[in-house]
Formats: C-alpha cells, structure tokens, sequence
C-alpha cells in the first residue's frame, strides 16, 4: 500500500526512529513497523495525527490507496459486468426452446415455462443497470471502455444520454435492489399479458382457431 511508503519515506527524513515517530503518535513502535510492513493500516485518529505531524492532509496520505482500491473495485465490477451480460443473453437464449418443450410437454400452458429463464434475464438486466449506475457508464462505448479498464470520456455525452442516466439513477441507483427488481418483474408482466390478450384479441377478428 501506498500509506507504507508514505509513511516510511515521511519519517526518514525528519528524521525519526520507529520509536521516536511512535512516541509522537501514541503507538507503539510495533505498531509503526506494522504499517511501514504493510501489515496493518492506521485508523483514522492515527492517520490525522500523521497527516499534522508530516504537515500535509490526510487526502495526500491515502491517495494511492485510495486509487488502487477504486481501480481493484471498477475491475472487479467489470468482469462482473461481462459475466452478468453473457448470462442474460444465454437466458434469453433459452426462453423459445424452453416454451416449445413445455408446450409440447403440457399443451399451450406449457408455454409459461419460457416465462422462468426471461424472469431470470430480468433480474440480471436490474443488476446490470444498478452496476451501469453506480459506475457511472451508460452508452455502449462507455461500457466498451469501462470492462477494458479505459477511461471513460463522460464529457462527450449528449444531453439524451445524461437524460436517461439521471433517469436510470432515479429507478435503479435509489432504491433497494430488491425493490428494482420487483418493479422490473412486475412491468415484464403487464406487458407479457397486454401482448397475450392482444394477441388472441387479433386471432378472433381474424378468425383464427387458436388451440386450447
């Protein structure tokens, strides 16, 4: 870590033994070489009487791990995110052959059993869009250079795109996922039932016997 170094170099040239720092802070000189050692971390009340003793602010103390931390996380996020979208694309995958086997299995109910892997691809595209939120990517370029590590231009959004973001924050970024989720489910549905009545609405002024 990055506040070992810091730490380490701050002292040698003021100067200090391990002991004569430690005395100065209020910790033992063990506790001095475990942070020099990378072995434990400084907490808070430690890190401002450091940041008073060097003469600088703890930003400039933990700003390398800091950005090594949100570097790990985004990377972390990233091949979350590749891995998430793959998943629903094999889910979607699966919804036709999954209803053309219930349906040849139960008859025309059969079809619902294409309803669970379209279930599961809604619940992983709130994740995904809750993902989308909190790392702030929103257009395919943006997501493109967010999972290869790039930095991500935001400056060039458009006003559409900073629209729908902010959009997208208020319905995902807000609220518990659960609640996302729920809400996703329950407007798939809506929209999976106007489709079917619609559908056997047009069959019956088109005089079209439909199998029950």
């Amino acid at each position: 870590m990055d506040i070992s170094n810091q730490i380490k170099k701050r002292r040698i040239d003021m100067g200090l033994s391990q002991e004569e720092l430690a005395d100065r802070i209020y910790v033992s000189r063990q506790t001095i070489s475990n942070w020099e050692t990378d072995k434990t971390y400084p907490d808070i009340q430690s890190l401002l009487l450091l940041s008073v003793l060097f003469d600088t602010t703890i930003d400039v103390l933990v700003k390398g791990d800091l950005e090594m931390m949100e570097k790990t996380v985004a990377s972390a996020d990233a091949k979350k995110m590749r891995i998430l979208g793959i998943g629903m694309f094999v889910l979607l995958a699966l919804m036709i052959p999954l209803a053309l086997a219930g349906v040849a299995a139960w008859g025309p109910l059969g079809i619902l059993l294409g309803l669970a892997p379209w279930a599961a691809s809604m619940i992983v595209a709130v994740m995904l869009e809750r993902m989308k939120v909190e790392n702030d990517v929103q257009t395919f370029r943006e997501i493109l250079a967010f999972q290869k590590g790039e930095a991500v231009d935001r400056a060039a959004r458009t006003d559409r795109t900073k629209a729908r973001q902010a959009k997208m924050k208020k319905a995902y970024g807000n609220k518990p996922l659960w609640q996302a989720i729920i809400r996703s489910l329950a407007i798939g549905l809506i929209c999976v039932a106007l489709g079917a009545i619609a559908g056997y609405a047009s069959a019956m002024l088109l005089d079209i016997t439909l199998p029950l």
